[in-house]
C-alpha cells in the first residue's frame, strides 16, 4: 500500500500558500531617507497583483516556468533549491531576480527544462536521459522516505508534487518490503480562460516509477506531459482555488467560535470591572470626601499618593521598553492597514516580509519619539541612551536569533540561509536609514518634551509596601493576567500556527484583527482591574508590575507554541530551531506591545482616581 493515500497525495497537490538635524530639515531628510529605504529594498508589489494584460498570450507562446525548492512535507522551514537534487537541469541555470521579501520566504526561483507553450498538448515528453549514481540514488531514496515535495512556478501559479511514493512491505511482491520508487513522469494539467493561464496541476503518475531501494547506478528516462483546457473561471478569480481548503464552512464555524468565546469573557471581565468601578472605588470616594478618620484609613489607595507618581527604577530601560512596544503596535496597525487596502493578501509571494522590515525600520521614528518624550517628563539628561536603548531593545535579540538560525541554515544548505548580498543590504538599511530615524524621533521627542502631570506630589523616600495576598503580588497577577486573554484567543491563535507552520492559507484577515482588538482589550480592562487590586493593598510598585502582567500573555502563548509543536509531526534540528527561534522573537515582540498597552491603560485609570480624589 502506499504510504500516500490518494486523498492526501492531492490535498498535499494543492498545498496552501505561506510568510541630528535642525527641527527645520527634519521632514526632508525623513523623505530622503524613506525613498533611499523603499529604493534599497526594492520594495514591490508581488507580481501576482500584476494587471491582467502583463499575462496574455497566443497560442504556441512561450510561458515563464520556474522551479523552485524541495522539502520534507511535515518541516516547513526546511526547504532546498531545486537543482540541490540530481533533476534534469539545463546548462546554465538563470536565477530569477526576486525582492527582499522574496528571499526572505526562502524562495529560489531558476529557469527549468519543462516547456510548456500556451494551449500545446504534449504528450510523453523527454525531459533528459540520466544516469544516476548510487549517491544520487541514496540522496532521491532519502527524500521519498522524509516525503518530500517540489514547488514550482507557472506564469506566478505555484504548484506542488512529489518527489516519488514508498509501498509497504505488505504491499510489495517479493516480500522483502518497503520498496522506494522514484516518480520519472509528471502530468501537467493546464486551464485557460480565453489568452490566459487560469490553473496549473501537476501529478506524478505511479505507473511510470524507478525503483530507488538498492544502491545501484541506474539510468531513468525523464518525462512529462500536459494536457490544455477551457474554464469558465477569470483571471481576477484564480487564485481564489488556493484558500478553499482554509474557508470550509468547518474552519468558519471555528472562527465564529473562537469570536464569541472571547466576546463572553470580555463581557464577563466588563461586568466584574463595573461592580468593581460603581460600588467599592465610588464607596472609596464617598470615605475620603466624609472626613471621618476612622473610615479613612480603610481606603488603602488613597494613603500612598505621595508614592504612587514617583518615576519607577531603571528608568532609562522602563522608557525603551515603551517605545519599542509603541513601535512594533504602530507595525501591527499598519500591516493590518494594508491587508484591508488589498496590498497584503494570502497570495503575496514575499510581500508580508518586505512589509514587516519597510514598517519596522520606517516607524523607528516613533520608537525615538515615545521613548524620549516619556523619558523627558522627569529627567532632562541622558534621554539619548533611552533612545538607543530604545532602538536595540527588540532589535538586538532579533538579529542575535536570525544569525544563529542563519547560520543553522548554512549549514544545512537550506534555502533559509540569507545570501551574503542580502545581509549586506539589510545593514546599509539599518545603518542609513534606521539609525537616522530613530535619532530624528529622539530629537523631536526631546524637543516636545512636558513636564509629568501628577495628580499629587511625590516624596522622596518611598513608604514601605505591606505584606499582601498572592493574587496581589507580580507572579499572581501576571498568571491571571495572561491566563484569561490567552483562554480568549488560544483558538485563533491555533488557526495562526497552522498557517505559519504548515500549508495552510490564513484568508481572513478581518477575524485576526478582530481577535487582536479583543485580545487589546481584554489586556487593557485587566491591567485596569489589578491594578486597582494593588492599589488597595497599599503597594506603590505598580509602574514595572503593570508592563508584567500585560506582557504575560506571550509566556502562554510560547507554552502553547511548545504544545503543538509536540502535537505536530515538525522534526529535525534544523525545523526545531526555527520554530522555536521565531516563535521566541514573536512572542517577546508581544511582551513589549501588550506590556506597553498594559501600562498605558493602567496609567489612565491612576491618573484618573487620583485626580478624582483630589476634586471631590
Amino acid at each position: 500500500m502506499q504510504r500516500i493515500s490518494t486523498q492526501r497525495l492531492s490535498l498535499s497537490l494543492s498545498l496552501s500558500l505561506h510568510r541630528f538635524s535642525p527641527m527645520n530639515q527634519q521632514p526632508s531628510r525623513i523623505a530622503i531617507l524613506s525613498v533611499l529605504l523603499i529604493a534599497t529594498l526594492g520594495f514591490s508589489l508581488p507580481s501576482a497583483t500584476a494587471s491582467p494584460s502583463d499575462h496574455h498570450y497566443n497560442v504556441g507562446d512561450h510561458v515563464p516556468l520556474f522551479v523552485n525548492k524541495v522539502g520534507p512535507l511535515n518541516n516547513p522551514s526546511e526547504s532546498y533549491e531545486y537543482f540541490d537534487w540530481p533533476f534534469c537541469h539545463p546548462d546554465y541555470l538563470v536565477k530569477k531576480k526576486e525582492s527582499l521579501g522574496e528571499v526572505l520566504s526562502g524562495d529560489r526561483l531558476t529557469n527549468a527544462l519543462y516547456d510548456l507553450k500556451f494551449r500545446e498538448d504534449k504528450t510523453a515528453e523527454i525531459l533528459c536521459q540520466k544516469t544516476l549514481k548510487e549517491d544520487e540514488i541514496v540522496k532521491f531514496r532519502n527524500a521519498i522516505i522524509n516525503e518530500y515535495y517540489f514547488q514550482m512556478f507557472y506564469d506566478d501559479l505555484p504548484f506542488w508534487g512529489f518527489i516519488g511514493k514508498v509501498e509497504e512491505e505488505s504491499w510489495a511482491l517479493d516480500g522483502k518490503g518497503p520498496k522506494y520508487y522514484l516518480f520519472k513522469h509528471v502530468q501537467f494539467h493546464a486551464f485557460y480562460n480565453g489568452n490566459q493561464v487560469i490553473e496549473i496541476r501537476a501529478f506524478s503518475d505511479p505507473n511510470h516509477v524507478v525503483d530507488v531501494t538498492e544502491d545501484a547506478e541506474t539510468s531513468v528516462r525523464f518525462t512529462y506531459s500536459i494536457i490544455w483546457n477551457e474554464t469558465s473561471t477569470q483571471f481576477e478569480n484564480r487564485m481564489d482555488k488556493y484558500s478553499r481548503a482554509s474557508s470550509l464552512p468547518t474552519h468558519r464555524r471555528i472562527h465564529w467560535f473562537s469570536i464569541i468565546n472571547s466576546i463572553v469573557i470580555i463581557v464577563l471581565l466588563m461586568g466584574l470591572l463595573m461592580v468593581l468601578f460603581m460600588r467599592h472605588l465610588k464607596n472609596d470616594l464617598k470615605k475620603f470626601t466624609n472626613g471621618d478618620e476612622e473610615e479613612d484609613k480603610e481606603v488603602g489607595w488613597k494613603y500612598i499618593h505621595s508614592d504612587v507618581f514617583k518615576c519607577p527604577p531603571r528608568m532609562l530601560l522602563f522608557c525603551a521598553f515603551l517605545g519599542s512596544g509603541t513601535q512594533l503596535l504602530t507595525m501591527v496597525l499598519l500591516l493590518f492597514s494594508l491587508a484591508f487596502l488589498g496590498v497584503l493578501y494570502p497570495y503575496s509571494r514575499g510581500a508580508l516580509c518586505t512589509s514587516l522590515v519597510v514598517i519596522y525600520i520606517l516607524t523607528s521614528t516613533i520608537c525615538g519619539y515615545s521613548s524620549a518624550s516619556f523619558y523627558n517628563q522627569f529627567a532632562e539628561t541622558r534621554w539619548e541612551r533611552s533612545v538607543l536603548l530604545a532602538g536595540v531593545l527588540y532589535l538586538g535579540p532579533l538579529l542575535s536569533v536570525v544569525s544563529i538560525l542563519n547560520t543553522i541554515a548554512i549549514s544545512y544548505g537550506a534555502t533559509a540561509a540569507l545570501p551574503f548580498g542580502t545581509i549586506v543590504v539589510i545593514f546599509l538599511v539599518l545603518v542609513v536609514v534606521n539609525i537616522p530615524l530613530l535619532a530624528i524621533g529622539g530629537v523631536i521627542g526631546h524637543r516636545l518634551r512636558s513636564k509629568f502631570q501628577a495628580p499629587s506630589a511625590t516624596k522622596r523616600f518611598p513608604s514601605g509596601i505591606p505584606l499582601s495576598a498572592w493574587y496581589s503580588k507580580t507572579p499572581g497577577q501576571m498568571f491571571v493576567g495572561g491566563l484569561l486573554p490567552f483562554s480568549a484567543v488560544v483558538l485563533e491563535l491555533h488557526n495562526l500556527y497552522a498557517s505559519m507552520w504548515g500549508y495552510k492559507i490564513y484568508t481572513l484577515p478581518s477575524i485576526l484583527f478582530v481577535t487582536f482588538i479583543i485580545l487589546v482589550l481584554l489586556v487593557a480592562m485587566l491591567s485596569v482591574g489589578l491594578v486597582y487590586i494593588q492599589l488597595t493593598v497599599e503597594d506603590h510598585e505598580w509602574w514595572w508590575r503593570s508592563i508584567l502582567r500585560g506582557g504575560s500573555i506571550a509566556i502562554f502563548m510560547f507554552g502553547y507554541a511548545i504544545y503543538f509543536y509536540a502535537k505536530s509531526n515538525m522534526r529535525g534540528f534544523l525545523q526545531l530551531s526555527f520554530f522555536f527561534g521565531y516563535n521566541a522573537c514573536i512572542c517577546y515582540a508581544l511582551f513589549l506591545m501588550l506590556g506597553t498597552i498594559s501600562f498605558r491603560a493602567s496609567l489612565l485609570f491612576v491618573q484618573h482616581i487620583y485626580r478624582s480624589a483630589k476634586n471631590e
